[in-house]
């Protein structure tokens, strides 16, 4: 059951998951190496874009890298969460038939999380969306991704309180920077504070909104955790944009037994240590 699942996203800081962006990477072949890779690392999710071929390329590689552990004698966790991005721009403006055609997929009971990007200020065109979305996938979880870039306070905090209308218990928060900044501090600090609005204007403001947990998103590496414990900042996890954790592979993605056990000891202690 889905509520089990979220419990994997409750229990702490430490989920981390690894996500492709909401466009996703052309390439199939590098999204199956990465995530093959990502699994063996050990991370809690993978989060894709919301499309049939990259859940099917997604599934054969968690299923490769649970033989690769065996052989490597590696412990992962074998069954990371499986989020699905949706962006509100990218079906805003067609029929709901032609939403559920896109989407109807993701029905999947493989997909546990329904990730929703909010990428326009269109609040009310949004809601309508939103609706068919979080109707469509009732039995799974809804995470929805946001930033003050994107949506006033105000608009984030009635935003949360309608998903929750919906989703109850299996209710995400993703929150981003605004991506504005050459220097990442101001980025992580924008993101710190936003989680920050959050918690005290959401989560705090009733005891029915106390336990759901929030994920620090697009993030670079773990400098926005240590800003968060000292700004004491209660969260839950942190997704890594997949270009970071890509600049540790080869090109070709080819290794050795002795280079897998390599790579996987670099990316946790760089990311999930």
């Amino acid at each position: 059951m889905e509520n089990n699942k979220i419990d994997i996203i409750k229990k702490n800081s430490k989920f981390y998951k690894l996500d492709f962006g909401i466009d996703g990477l052309d390439n199939l072949d590098k999204t199956y190496s990465l995530i093959i890779l990502a699994v063996l690392t050990g991370f809690s999710g993978i989060d894709i874009t919301a499309k049939e071929e990259i859940l099917k390329t997604t599934l054969r590689a968690i299923k490769k890298a649970k033989t690769k552990a065996k052989e490597l004698n590696i412990q992962i966790n074998p069954n990371p969460l499986i989020f699905a991005s949706i962006g509100m721009n990218q079906i805003s403006n067609l029929d709901n038939n032609k939403v559920l055609e896109k989407i109807e997929f993701l029905k999947n009971d493989e997909v546990n999380i329904i990730d929703i990007h909010f990428n326009e200020i269109d609040f009310l065109s949004n809601m309508k969306k939103l609706d068919l979305i979080c109707t469509l996938f009732k039995d799974k979880i809804i995470s929805v991704n946001l930033s003050r870039k994107k949506l006033s306070n105000i608009h984030m905090i009635d935003l949360l309180k309608r998903c929750f209308n919906y989703s109850k218990k299996n209710l995400v928060i993703e929150v981003e920077g605004l991506r504005l900044y050459e220097n990442s501090f101001n980025d992580i600090l924008q993101a710190v504070s936003t989680a920050d609005i959050i918690n005290k204007q959401f989560i705090e403001s009733s005891p029915k909104y106390k336990k759901i947990p929030i994920i620090f998103g697009d993030c670079k590496n773990k400098d926005i955790e240590k800003l968060a414990f000292k700004c004491d900042v209660p969260f839950n996890g942190i997704s890594f944009f997949y270009k970071n954790i890509k600049s540790f592979f080869k090109n070709n993605y080819s290794y050795s037994i002795e280079e897998i056990n390599l790579l996987i000891s670099e990316i946790r202690l760089n990311y999930l240590d």
